[in-house]
């Protein structure tokens, strides 16, 4: 009697409520199964848009860097080359303003900054597979920040007070300058070119970035002389004028400058100039070339890394920007060039001695010590060197302001201010 009291009383649970407790539990799993996927699916979904948001952004934005990049490449040169999109009235337009696209629908309205009182003229992009137009315009004194203004050289501005539409230089402000300033002018300045607004907005479907930004050239270093060195030692059968080759209506220069006595003359030496400004003049202290180098290396065309005999770079419609760290190369740390021709800036950063027959046409710049000997040197340019210490052997060198500007308009342009204009 009691064992059947406890079969009735115990705590087993019957069958068939077992069964109705692992339906509930698998109801319970298959729905925090659904969850778990779907908001796997949901955060899968999230991700893929965020990533293809972030790609599509990234595009455009790398779209609107291939525009700026364009724009830096197109204004180097001249009219007479076919890619040039520059300014090329003189003096230069204060109302210049030129737009490059790689579509042919661009229209004004695409501008939310369009202003019909520029020139507004149009160029083919020389890229077609990414999606970016450009508008370039010189910078004037209205685009200057209060501290960019009190930064501008404006004593060549009557009065001294400059205004819209002034344009904003840089380079040298004088004929006498060594230092390259941001400045304004009334007259069209010899060696220095307007500083550039770059304006580049590139698309990746519905994405769009703008970026803008600030460029200037480089003007090189001042010519104070067909050649320049601190220490000057001329022998041979050696001539050098400071009259312009190019022009006889152009300024002339001393066909010597140099800073340290004597300046020795040996031989059969013939210096020619305007009298008025003389054959010869002494600095009052040395040019800083190792600055000049610095730069133009970060803008070099070629680079050459060992001597080098019969050689031949760039052309009367190509002039390049040749480089050569001459205090790495074994064994006498010195750049040897024998029988050469060239067109542009030679750079050189150590010592150099040229041998044989030599003809350059545009800059040649040396950051130390400058030999040139042999028969047949032609240099139409000028000569700009820490030191030289002999000029010797059958030597012609003439000041060139033509093939100096050409040399200097092959300088690919320097980006100093960056902003993305959808955050500003």
């Amino acid at each position: 009697m009691n064992s059947k009291r406890q079969s009735k009383t115990s705590g087993v649970i019957p069958a068939s409520a077992e069964k109705g407790f692992v339906l509930i539990a698998v109801i319970m799993l298959l729905i925090i199964l659904a969850l778990i996927g779907t908001v796997a699916v949901i955060t899968t979904t999230t991700e893929i848009k965020i990533s293809s948001n972030y790609k599509t952004n990234a595009k455009s934005l790398y779209a609107a860097q291939a525009g700026t990049e364009e724009a830096r490449a197109r204004l180097r040169g001249s009219s007479s080359d076919v890619n040039y999109v520059g300014d090329d009235s003189s003096p230069p337009n204060e109302l210049w303003s030129v737009y490059v696209g790689t579509s042919s629908s661009w229209e004004t309205t695409d501008d939310p900054d369009y202003d019909s009182n520029y020139t507004n003229t149009g160029a083919n992009s020389i890229q077609s597979d990414i999606s970016y137009w450009v508008k370039i315009r010189h910078k004037k004194w209205s685009d200057c920040t209060a501290a960019e203004q009190a930064a501008v050289d404006t004593s060549n501005t009557v009065g001294g007070t400059p205004s819209d539409p002034d344009i904003i230089y840089y380079g040298y402000a004088t004929s006498t300058a060594t230092t390259a300033v941001p400045f304004t002018s009334d007259d069209a300045p010899a060696t220095a070119s307007p500083v550039e607004i770059i304006t580049s907005y590139g698309s990746s479907n519905k994405s769009l970035n703008i970026i803008e930004v600030q460029a200037r050239q480089n003007p090189g270093p001042p010519i104070p002389g067909a050649i320049y060195g601190n220490n000057v030692d001329i022998k041979g059968n050696v001539t050098i004028s400071g009259n312009d080759e190019c022009s006889s209506d152009a300024d002339p220069v001393p066909a010597v400058a140099y800073v340290t006595d004597p300046l020795n003359q040996d031989g059969n030496t013939s210096l020619e100039s305007d009298a008025d400004v003389g054959t010869t003049t002494k600095l009052p202290s040395t040019l800083d070339l190792e600055s000049q180098v610095n730069t133009l290396e970060s803008i070099k065309t070629v680079a050459l890394t060992g001597d080098q005999t019969g050689y031949s770079v760039g052309s009367e419609s190509n002039y390049e920007v040749v480089y050569c760290d001459a205090t790495i190369l074994s064994p006498d740390n010195e750049l040897d060039l024998n029988n050469v021709t060239g067109y542009g800036t030679l750079v050189i950063k150590g010592n150099v001695n040229f041998g044989g027959s030599v003809t350059w046409y545009g800059l040649i710049i040396v950051y130390g010590n400058i030999e040139v000997s042999g028969n047949g040197n032609n240099i139409h340019g000028a000569i700009v060197a820490d030191n030289i210490s002999q000029l010797s052997g059958n030597i012609n060198i003439n000041y060139n302001s033509c093939n100096l500007n050409d040399a200097n308009n092959s300088y690919l342009y320097s980006i100093f201010r960056w902003k993305d204009k959808k955050l500003n």
